[in-house]
């Protein structure tokens, strides 16, 4: 059981340190990737890195993610990443937005989708 528990909260992609997370499923990103706002913080941390790709993914209301050239959201992340055993990770990982490191807020009682207590 505990090595089961180990492996859903350590994942490892090629010669990458393991990262801690959630279950990995994806569902969160899928469900509400669409309805996400872009804070000063992240804009201001794109434009020191450079990001515009992840600028142009902005909409004039703040809006992420959005279709670079329509400006209309899209319905997922587009940086959700499929990995082995059915698992997703960030592809943003290092610069993902702050509303996505802050997720599950204290509004979702620090829960996944699945009811998993972060």
């Amino acid at each position: 059981m505990f090595e089961i528990l180990k492996q859903l909260f350590s994942i490892s992609s090629n010669d990458e340190k393991p990262q801690t997370c959630c279950l990995c499923c994806g569902d969160c990103c899928e469900a509400f990737g669409g309805h996400l706002h872009a804070s000063e913080n992240d804009k201001e941390r794109w434009r020191r890195e450079g990001r515009e790709d992840l600028l142009a993914r902005i909409n004039r209301l703040d809006w992420i993610w959005v279709d670079p050239e329509t400006k209309q959201p899209l319905e997922r992340c587009p940086f959700i990443t499929s990995i082995p055993e059915n698992r997703k990770i960030c592809a943003i990982q290092d610069t993902k937005p702050d509303i996505c490191r802050d997720y599950p807020t204290l509004a979702h009682e620090k829960r996944c989708l699945h009811g998993f207590f972060m």
